[in-house]
């Protein structure tokens, strides 16, 4: 290697953004508002190392080590790389210009960290599913007040709405999850307040979500060692019936519906929570046209994340929510507006 090697601009090397960085390198999860992925400082088999992306702290720490530093640090560190050979890396990658010709070529990436093998996952029986598929559940009754009540049959059938019964209460709401190829991952239970008079009409109860996937491994009806996939959004299964729709994101499986039912001209699938934005949870997504449709306090955050997967689909996020929002309701969603359209207040 010729010691007269270029001149970096590491100023703009390790202003490159972290987060994409360690995308293009490996795998990224999303932590709320962080990222992490596997610490290369030491052997890392849970997801420890943060990637700090905001523009005044483009950064690493692990919390298990406590390593960490600059963007360059960490190409060098996963890469084993010298700095010439990570600045350069990045150079290229990034059409960083440098100010003189090219003197050493960098050693071939090692992959020195094998993916975690996939899980094998239990897929529960439709079956299980097919003798829950109700409109008899405490969203349906709600939606019944608001929209057709043929509307509402249809797209408790399209999603495979169900009822359950638990405790003294013999209505919970069954959302499940289908992938795209038509298995069942899990099923989320919720109850919601069905009494027209009351503020909380057609919102959930605080403490009434389960999952049944977990509820019947423990009753026996599903291996005790069942391990069910947590990366399927609800709706899922329907982008492929629908394949040249236009899709809409929402963050709850309750937002998924009243969109469906209010404008069904759109495919409308549920990330499941603000967290779950990550690249392996929107894949089914990919090639398609998506309008991105976040809470009202989720916006930055939702338009931060899809911000770094531009190339998976032709995302547009919308503000909606934000701008429709009454003051003293900083968590209103789609279905907050939709239902203030459909409900008149009671007097």
């Amino acid at each position: 290697m010729n010691s007269n090697f270029e001149h970096f601009d590491t100023h703009r090397l390790n202003a490159i953004s972290i987060v994409e960085v360690a995308q293009r390198l490996g795998q990224t999860w999303k932590a709320g508002t962080l990222y992490k992925t596997h610490c290369p400082w030491h052997d890392d088999s849970h997801p420890s190392l943060v990637l700090y992306r905001r523009t005044d702290e483009n950064r690493c720490h692990c919390f298990a080590c406590g390593k960490g530093g600059s963007v360059i640090d960490y190409v060098m560190q996963h890469e084993h790389w010298t700095f010439q050979e990570a600045c350069q890396w990045l150079s290229q990658e990034y059409g960083i210009s440098t100010t003189q010709a090219y003197y050493f070529t960098p050693r071939p990436r090692q992959k020195v960290r094998e993916a975690p093998a996939e899980p094998v996952y239990t897929y529960i029986p439709m079956a299980m599913l097919d003798d829950l598929v109700s409109v008899e559940n405490s969203l349906c009754k709600c939606l019944m007040h608001m929209f057709l009540p043929e509307a509402v049959k249809w797209f408790t059938e399209e999603y495979r709405i169900g009822s359950y019964a638990m405790g003294n209460i013999d209505d919970y709401t069954v959302f499940p999850s289908i992938d795209q190829q038509g298995r069942l991952c899990n099923l989320k239970v919720q109850h919601y307040e069905t009494d027209l008079s009351s503020t909380r009409f057609a919102h959930s109860d605080a403490d009434s979500c389960r999952w049944l996937g977990a509820i019947w491994a423990r009753e026996g009806k599903l291996p005790a060692d069942a391990c069910f996939c947590s990366s399927c959004l609800f709706g899922e299964h329907l982008l492929a019936r629908y394949p040249n729709s236009m899709v809409a994101l929402v963050e709850s499986p309750k937002n998924a519906l009243f969109g469906a039912l209010a404008f069904p001209q759109m495919v409308w699938v549920a990330a499941g929570n603000k967290s779950m934005l990550s690249r392996k949870h929107l894949q089914p997504l990919r090639h398609r046209n998506v309008i991105v449709i976040p809470d009202c306090d989720a916006v930055d955050e939702w338009t931060e994340s899809i911000g770094l997967m531009k190339d998976l689909a032709n995302f547009t996020v919308s503000d909606f929510c934000q701008r429709m929002a009454p003051s003293d309701e900083p968590k209103f969603d789609i279905a907050d507006y939709l239902q203030q359209r459909w409900v008149s207040p009671p007097f």
